[in-house]
């Protein structure tokens, strides 16, 4: 399954952060929509592109690392 435009910026921002970072802040996501992001962290999971290491509702974190997979894909 292609990956869509977000997704691919959401990985190639992690690229550029060393391959860890917080998923509610390359979305621009405020805390109200953190449910929305964790959704998108569990559904990149699900593909195997990154490892959720993290979530904290109350300081509005979602940390992610990513996997190989993940970042051949934030890569290209």
């Amino acid at each position: 399954m292609p990956l869509t435009e977000i997704e691919l910026n959401v990985l190639r921002n992690l690229v550029k952060k060393g391959g860890t970072g917080n998923i509610m802040e390359f979305l621009n996501y405020t805390q109200s929509d953190f449910d929305k992001g964790f959704e998108f962290a569990n559904n990149l999971q699900n593909q195997d592109l990154v490892k959720l290491l993290y979530s904290n509702f109350n300081k509005h974190l979602i940390v992610v690392e990513l996997t190989l997979i993940g970042t051949k894909a934030g890569n290209s």
